[in-house]
């Protein structure tokens, strides 16, 4: 199945995104939000797989992809982002949607469904956290967002990538080595696009924010939380995220870390498929999910 790029303006940007699927609910898409660094085509190999349900809209968040990459620090911020998806969702006719947000882009789509809970029909949470992760330090992204906008951004993932390679190869091996495609080969396309600005200060978002742990009690929709096993950085978020959202249904994807759609993508497609099954089967989707754990 092939996806459809389109653009669409929202404010003074404009996002590029990839529109595939039909089929009943084509007025209430599955909305795909990727993470920092990401990019749209981060879910080309399961166009197929949610196609075959419904509409799908994925769109590239500013500064990433084919969105207008700003160059103004002040632009990228979580609240940004949220008004982005706001005025996406609004410029495409979709009233409410199934929302699933990865890693950073699950940080936004959290805060989207805490502030505009009538166009969330369910929420997918994947390998994120309602606070700043444990690890990370703001002068890697500091640097980072400096060695991009003085030697351009294919500089920085060279440099990451040979890091990475030399570092952590037995990562390597057991979970890039299970992606469909080659996983440095789209790492490299991810970042050739990417503004290191949005890199810098978007990092730098979610290393300071304030836990929204407190909030979560506020989703009533549906939701699925989902983490790779082997994905340390967000397993306390995970855990934070299914204790704090009522009626919350927790899925552990084995052999996978932080990208389980591409490191498992078989047990990633049963917990996906199970949710959507469960939050269409002629529910309206508001309220706590009844009958999970």
């Amino acid at each position: 199945m092939a996806a459809v790029t389109k653009t669409v303006e929202v404010g003074e940007i404009e996002i590029a995104y990839d529109d595939f699927g039909e089929g009943a609910p084509a007025d209430r898409p599955l909305v795909l939000v990727h993470g920092l660094t990401g990019h749209r085509r981060d879910w080309e190999q399961q166009w197929d797989f949610l196609g075959s349900r419904g509409r799908n809209l994925a769109p590239d968040l500013r500064g990433h992809g084919d969105s207008t990459n700003t160059g103004d620090p002040a632009s990228y911020s979580f609240d940004q982002l949220v008004k982005d998806l706001l005025g996406f969702l609004d410029a495409v006719g979709v009233e409410r949607c199934d929302l699933l947000g990865h890693s950073v882009g699950g940080m936004v789509a959290l805060r989207f469904a805490l502030d505009f809970p009538r166009r969330v029909a369910s929420f997918v949470a994947m390998d994120t956290t309602p606070q700043a992760p444990e690890g990370y330090e703001r002068w890697v992204f500091e640097r980072g967002g400096e060695l991009g906008r003085e030697h351009g951004m294919v500089e920085l993932q060279r440099k990451i990538e040979a890091v990475t390679r030399q570092a952590e190869a037995p990562v390597s091996e057991s979970h890039l080595g299970q992606w469909p495609v080659d996983y440095w080969e789209h790492h490299r396309m991810r970042y050739s696009t990417l503004d290191p600005d949005a890199y810098e200060y978007l990092a730098l978002a979610m290393v300071d924010q304030e836990s929204l742990a407190p909030r979560l009690g506020e989703i009533r929709c549906p939701t699925l939380v989902m983490v790779g096993a082997d994905d340390t950085t967000f397993l306390d978020g995970a855990d934070l995220l299914e204790t704090g959202i009522p009626g919350a249904h927790r899925v552990t994807v084995p052999r996978a870390g932080h990208q389980p759609h591409q490191e498992n993508s078989e047990a990633w497609q049963r917990a996906i498929a199970s949710h959507l099954e469960r939050v269409r089967d002629g529910s309206p989707g508001e309220g706590p999910a009844s009958g999970v754990s």
